[in-house]
């Protein structure tokens, strides 16, 4: 199975949502975007979006409003490599194309945390090599933007739990299954 994927070639939120099966979660959003809208809207999640650009998450706050769905999502201003929230704080926590606008320093921070606030899942989705060059460009480093070594964030995702891969055009999705929650769809692959 294919998941739907954009023009560009990344994979349509609302899908990952829906293949995930993520209805009626708890949701640590990293990265202001869409995604926490759609999982708060479609899927009745409670949804805590965070982000370190206060602007970000403004216009965030001012689209739930418009979608009737803001009282479902609680925006903080937070660093992802150091979460101010407590073990298992959240049923799922998830990254939708944030990771590599971290600093490759501060990367397994960013996964570490993710993986300790999360009580079922880790949701990372993250544009591959292909989809970076066509979104970011071969000036992506001069705006601080460096690819994500795909294999390391594999292995360190591996490390802490049952890793599952999915690998689209331009993106990849990593779910990461922590303790007894029950896997994703047959059909991803499982990793090793």
């Amino acid at each position: 199975m294919r998941l739907k994927e954009d023009e560009e070639g990344l994979i349509e939120r609302e899908e990952l949502l829906k293949h995930w099966r993520l209805y009626d979660k708890t949701i640590l959003d990293i990265g202001a975007g869409p995604l926490s809208i759609i999982a708060a809207k479609h899927f009745n999640c409670r949804v805590t979006n965070i982000d370190i650009s206060e602007s970000a998450l403004r216009d965030a706050r001012r689209e739930a409003g418009a979608e009737e769905v803001a009282s479902r999502i609680t925006f903080e201003l937070g660093d992802a490599t150091s979460l101010r929230y407590g073990d298992a704080s959240f049923d799922v926590v998830i990254s939708y194309g944030a990771l590599h606008h971290v600093d490759p320093e501060r990367r397994g921070d960013f996964v570490r945390e993710a993986c300790r606030v999360a009580r079922d899942k880790v949701i990372i989705a993250e544009l591959n090599t292909s989809g970076f060059q066509r979104i970011h460009g071969s000036d992506s480093e001069s705006r601080g933007l460096k690819a994500v070594d795909l294999e390391w964030l594999e292995r360190e995702l591996s490390s802490s739990g049952v890793l599952e891969k999915y690998t689209g055009t331009a993106m990849n999705v990593y779910v990461l299954i922590l303790g007894d929650s029950t896997g994703a769809p047959s059909d991803v692959d499982s990793v090793q």
